[in-house]
């Protein structure tokens, strides 16, 4: 889990959108309303609650998402209503 500020993403979750990723840099888009391309590979996700606390989930081999036990640390490069980037360390 990874503390960051309420206010830089609000509260949702939000899924990772690898083909747009920019060499180090993940792009992520609310998953409920982004009209994803379909994919084959399975796509991370984030959900932040609305104390600003992230979580990280990813697609287990039946396709349900499963919580990540591994700690994400990551900074933030950009954030909007549609779109949020980060670099993970």
């Amino acid at each position: 889990m990874m503390e960051t500020h309420p206010s830089t993403m609000g509260s949702g979750t939000w899924a990772h959108s690898f083909e747009e990723d920019e060499g180090d840099i993940q792009v992520y888009r609310p998953r409920a309303t982004f009209p994803f391309p379909p994919s084959r590979r399975g796509r991370e996700t984030l959900e932040f609650d609305p104390a600003g606390r992230a979580s990280c989930a990813m697609p287990g081999p039946d396709d349900k998402m499963r919580p990540s036990m591994a700690a994400l640390v990551f900074d933030v490069v950009e954030s909007g209503p549609d779109i949020l980037k980060i670099r993970v360390h």
